[in-house]
């Protein structure tokens, strides 16, 4: 399934993600990114349902054969009947207008742009979970987690692919399991009987880079 998403990057994201101070030059090019970044962004959803068959230690193992290899992945989907397999892009104008400013030697914009994407993609997924908290209320619901998080290998980018076909709105894969627009991201998370189901916290919470990483969701606005 398919959804056009909504996004809203505010300034305060936009600092927070980038880690520096308010000032005159700083506030110019947060606006200028927000004003410029909102015309350039084309959110969109796709996402699908699967039962799961099995979760072992770090195998989580769907009815149809497919799997995802990850200890911290399988802790998080504990007691889940079903999981949500989801990908989420803003599309390729911004990363196509990030390189414009570079080659034209407009460092500072084309950063503060970048950033933008990435909070832009970033609340992008955020919000199709919740839009689909809604739609699967009255189950019980994990926090998401994404192919590459903690002890999750990238690789298994190609399982979600396989899932989900993030091509039908314009991702593609790599071969080195890369996403194209690269403002892209996947994720999953596990629904199921109330009372087995653990919510859980988001895996940038208990990240060991946690406090240096300036490219992680900021899971402390991510309040349900």
């Amino acid at each position: 399934m398919q959804k056009k998403l909504k996004v809203e990057v505010t300034e305060e994201l936009l600092l927070k993600r980038i880690g520096g101070q308010r000032n005159k030059a700083t506030d110019e090019y947060l606006q200028d990114a927000i004003s410029l970044g909102s015309t350039l962004l084309d959110p969109r959803g796709i996402y699908d349902l699967f039962p799961v068959a099995k979760i072992e230690k770090d195998r989580l193992i769907l009815e149809n054969g497919e799997f995802f290899r990850s200890e911290h992945l399988c802790k998080l989907l504990e007691g889940a009947e079903k999981i949500v397999v989801m990908c989420c892009t803003i599309g390729p104008a911004l990363e196509k207008k990030v390189k414009e400013l570079n080659q034209e030697g407009n460092y500072g914009e084309a950063y503060f742009l970048d950033m933008y994407g990435a909070v832009a993609v970033g609340r992008a997924m955020f919000n199709l979970f919740k839009e689909l908290l809604e739609e699967f209320k009255g189950y019980g619901t994990t926090v998401y987690m994404e192919p590459g998080q903690l002890d999750w290998n990238i690789r298994d980018q190609r399982v979600v692919f396989r899932l989900i076909s993030p091509e039908d709105i314009g991702v593609t894969l790599n071969e080195s399991n890369m996403m194209s627009p690269v403002k892209s991201t996947t994720a999953v998370f596990g629904i199921g009987d109330p009372a087995k189901v653990k919510q859980g916290s988001f895996s940038c919470e208990s990240c060991p880079k946690r406090n240096t990483c300036t490219f992680r969701h900021e899971a402390e606005d991510f309040v349900l």
